[in-house]
């Protein structure tokens, strides 16, 4: 399922202020019970606003982090647009086979 939104965190906010459960929460809003307590552990007491705001700092920070430093990556970009194929970039620059 997908991520859970805004619209989502502004009722569980809600939820948690008349004391519903998280597999109360869960059922209204078909989700998981632990996705529920997942998304509780973002911020004690929850607040939907600063729960938004932790997850799209979350984001923003998922996936691979790149080995190239903006310098190697510019260089890279200009041989590119030179016409370079990536194998002769990856000879130029000692990267490896591509």
């Amino acid at each position: 399922m997908s991520s859970i939104t805004y619209s989502e965190r502004i009722k569980i906010e809600t939820f948690c202020e008349l004391g519903l459960s998280n597999i109360q929460m869960g059922v209204r809003l078909n989700r998981s019970p632990s996705t529920i307590s997942y998304e509780l552990s973002r911020c004690q007491p929850y607040q939907a606003e600063l729960a938004q705001t932790d997850a799209e700092y979350k984001r923003s920070r998922c996936g691979r982090e790149t080995k190239l430093s903006d310098e190697l990556k510019q260089k890279i970009l200009n041989h590119l647009r030179l016409s370079w194929s990536p194998g002769m970039i990856a000879h130029e620059f000692k990267l490896g086979p591509v």
